[in-house]
């Protein structure tokens, strides 16, 4: 699918992208309600996905009071159910509000970080996407022949300090290739990239945090052999913010 999914960034025209980064919000919003087992599931993926709606606009204020009205709207809709006290209805609700937050915070604001990538430059989100591709292969191929020292043995017993490494020098070259196409320096070339192998695998392991708190191995079985889409976007959650701000400040 990787050719598939790499032709999509580049040859889709900026809105077309952003329909289609839409429906992956989607999916990975429901797959968040899901792994935490909450109800409601549309509703929650509604009052997420609304959230695009003023940062598609550019107004950061209103997105700001849409994180604090949407909890606020699914409270009200679940006290106008009505009935009586059921046990577990206090941690039901919580499940929701989190899965609002989560899916407004580190699926909504990444996919808009790409289809803004994509309007400065054709060409952004496609290096993002090898950026972290580099780096996902260069963890895992430095991991398996040097691994040795586990990194987060009680978040994810499998990532070692040298697939860090591994994932810290994938980025390091895609980025400093690209550096002229992105307008950085050399030097803050390679200090965007470590950084985004750095944070890259920290969206990694904070995904790997949600499934062992929810009891689940992947997100979903969406992708036969890969899990679900939450399971493949998972190192966009910082990286894609970042190299946008990265891109528009230049000092």
């Amino acid at each position: 699918m990787a050719p598939i999914v790499a032709a999509l960034f580049y040859f889709l025209p900026a809105q077309w992208l952003f329909l289609f980064l839409t429906l992956v919000a989607l999916i990975a919003v429901y797959e968040i309600a899901a792994m935490i087992a909450a109800s409601k599931k549309y509703l929650l993926v509604f009052l997420s996905l609304v959230a695009l709606l003023p940062l598609y606009f550019q107004s950061f204020r209103l997105y700001l009071l849409w994180l604090l009205a949407s909890p606020l709207i699914y409270l009200i809709v679940r006290l106008l159910q009505g009935g009586g006290y059921k046990e577990g209805i206090n941690e039901e609700i919580i499940r929701g509000v989190l899965s609002i937050l989560f899916g407004e915070i580190f699926v909504v604001l990444p996919i808009f970080s790409m289809y803004m990538l994509k309007e400065l430059d054709n060409l952004f989100p496609f290096i993002l996407l090898l950026a972290v591709w580099a780096s996902d292969t260069c963890a895992y191929a430095a991991g398996r022949a040097f691994g040795k020292r586990p990194l987060a043995p009680q978040m994810s017993p499998k990532k070692t300090c040298e697939g860090l490494l591994g994932a810290v020098l994938g980025t390091m070259i895609v980025i400093f290739a690209a550096q002229r196409l992105l307008g950085f320096e050399p030097l803050k070339s390679l200090v965007v990239g470590a950084a985004m192998g750095l944070i890259g695998q920290a969206g990694d392991l904070l995904e790997s945090v949600g499934k062992r708190v929810s009891h689940t191995k992947d997100s979903s079985s969406l992708i036969p052999g890969h899990g679900g889409i939450l399971d493949r976007m998972d190192s966009f959650v910082f990286t894609a913010p970042f190299l946008y701000l990265c891109v528009i400040w230049k000092a």
